[in-house]
């Protein structure tokens, strides 16, 4: 640049401006020249390769015959009762089912009363068939002789995704359920854990901190305040204690139950109160409604076989973000959203990411007898020294991202996220790894873990998180712990290959080989999205790939 510099000034006082400005830009195109040759070699030493296409996927049959009419979906020529609420006394009779009449077409009303578990699956008439787009761009260049290096950026994105989805989504807030839900918690907690019926509830015995529930007083309606199906419902109480405002919606919109009272004029309770759908179990609808994009830089280094040895080794860097996190991995396509309220919530990184990825390979002929460097000249270390080759293939690789659930249905019917509390997120992901202890092998430190162990045997019984670090969140809410946040432990394998060759006259040859998958026998272990308050919180019991095999082959080349 100074000499560059010295060459401007003298041009500029000896040359016209027009003069000064020409020689400039030969001086640039002189230096780019010579930028270009670095970068690209001589003729024949470096490639550009470009490409793209789209192509149109295909699925199975089952999302289209979910809605021939089969079984608890869209019942058509089948149709099967059902009684969910029996009452009085079993008999040698069993339980009495309503024999349904023939109908066609038959209504979703009617489908749903002859069985409460009777669900709609509907398809768009304007449904496409997915495509994906394929791009790629990549150099090429010649670095050592029979040695080359690629460096390519390579991407695809995949458009108008099949997803069926659930519309029957549980409201808890525009019609007050939250607020009565809190209310119940209030009294369950007034009477002692055993009832949560409100101040106003009739025949419930007086309770001066109790609060009204005008809600429940309408589905329970009927019922006597001690009743099992109402204030006194156990899966109802454990629904409350544990923040599931989800469940217990869920449960009142769909139990034969609170039918009556649900379709009750008199007590006024709207059809729609918690479900867009009220004659269905399930609504669900299969559509065009995901995508996926894919971005990755990828580096090969690659030699051809030459004087006994030939290797590659491919490195990638990428990123899936979908809003389908399985994509598909159901044989009907269904992934209900998150919640319906923000579509867009679902967008993250795919459950099958894998952030980096190396593969390497290569195969070298050791340098001994004839033929090669050394000691080629003896027929008899020939046959000892003499043709031996060996090979390997190395892997390594991030695995796809997890959560910590919270194992409540706080939102809607169809669960949460963990909350976040007493440690940031970042020192959350500090704790995972892998532990090696006697009571067992952990992802999560031990010393962040209550590990309990059998007093005769010391054997592993169970395991939870220490109080203090995550949390279930509020009823009404998902809870803050990042969906994609946290990778499991990243896998790594070597297989390894020996062979001898020995020639026998000039046509025959004898080889024997020795291959072994998992060669240093590394254990690879799995874990995934698991429940702040599992019992098994933190434990690794799963693996993925195969202990070392060793397998001997033989075999006479002619």
């Amino acid at each position: 640049m100074l000499r560059l510099s010295k060459l401007l000034i003298c041009a500029v006082k000896s040359s016209s401006l027009l003069e000064s400005w020409l020689f400039f830009a030969l001086v640039l195109l002189f230096q780019l020249q010579s930028f270009l040759k670095a970068l690209f070699g001589e003729i024949g030493k470096s490639s550009i390769r470009m490409g793209y296409s789209m192509s149109y996927t295909r699925d199975g049959f089952t999302v289209f015959s979910n809605a021939l009419g089969t079984g608890t979906t869209n019942p058509g020529l089948i149709q099967s009762g059902a009684n969910t609420t029996p009452v009085g006394v079993l008999t040698s009779g069993g339980v009495p089912l309503p024999t349904p009449t023939f109908t066609m077409p038959i209504t979703d009303r009617a489908n749903n009363l002859i069985n409460p578990t009777n669900g709609i699956w509907g398809i768009d008439p304007n449904l496409r068939t997915p495509y994906v787009q394929q791009w790629n761009i990549g150099f090429e260049r010649e670095i050592f002789k029979d040695t080359a290096i690629e460096i390519r950026y390579a991407g695809n994105r995949a458009s108008k995704i099949w997803r069926a989805y659930d519309i029957n989504e549980v409201n808890i807030f525009e019609n007050g359920f939250l607020q009565e839900f809190l209310n119940a918690r209030t009294n369950l907690t007034a009477r002692g854990g055993t009832n949560f019926a409100g101040s106003t509830t009739p025949g419930a015995a007086a309770c001066a901190t109790c609060v009204p529930t005008p809600l429940l007083d309408r589905f329970f309606a009927g019922l006597a305040a001690t009743s099992t199906s109402g204030y006194s419902s156990s899966s109802f109480i454990n629904a409350l204690n544990f923040g599931n405002v989800g469940s217990m919606a869920s449960t009142l919109a769909t139990s034969n139950t609170y039918r009556t009272n649900r379709e009750n004029p008199a007590l006024g309770i709207p059809a729609n109160f918690f479900v867009a759908n009220p004659n269905a179990a399930f609504a669900r609808l299969l559509t065009n409604a995901s995508y996926s994009d894919y971005n990755s830089l990828q580096v090969d280094l690659r030699r051809r076989f030459a004087n006994g040895l030939q290797f590659q080794a491919a490195y990638t860097f990428s990123k899936v973000l979908t809003d389908t996190p399985s994509s598909g991995a159901s044989q009907s396509d269904l992934e209900s959203y998150w919640t319906l309220r923000d579509k867009g919530f679902d967008k993250q990184r795919a459950g099958y990411d894998q952030r980096h990825r190396i593969v390497t390979n290569a195969i070298y002929q050791l340098p001994f007898g004839k033929g090669k460097k050394w000691l080629a000249d003896s027929a008899i270390l020939d046959k000892i020294v003499g043709g031996w080759t060996i090979g390997g293939i190395g892997t390594y690789s991030t695995r796809p991202p997890f959560y910590v659930s919270s194992g409540r249905a706080t939102f809607n019917q169809f669960g949460g996220f963990a909350k976040l509390s007493g440690m940031s997120f970042e020192d959350f992901k500090k704790i995972f790894g892998v532990f090696k202890t006697p009571s067992g092998v952990f992802f999560v430190n031990p010393d962040y873990l209550n590990i309990t162990t059998n007093a005769t045997t010391g054997r592993y019984v169970s395991s939870t998180l220490k109080p203090g670090f995550l949390t279930a969140p509020n009823p009404g809410e998902w809870g803050n712990f990042p969906r994609d946040g946290i990778e499991g432990p990243s896998y790594f394998n070597v297989d390894l290959s020996i062979t001898k060759q020995v020639k026998v006259g000039e046509r025959l040859a004898f080889e024997l080989k020795t291959t072994m998958i998992n060669a240093f026998n590394i254990t690879n272990f799995t874990y995934g999205t698991v429940s702040f308050d599992s019992t098994s919180f933190g434990r690794i019991s799963s693996q993925s790939g195969s202990p070392r095999i060793i397998h001997f082959t033989g075999t006479m080349r002619f």
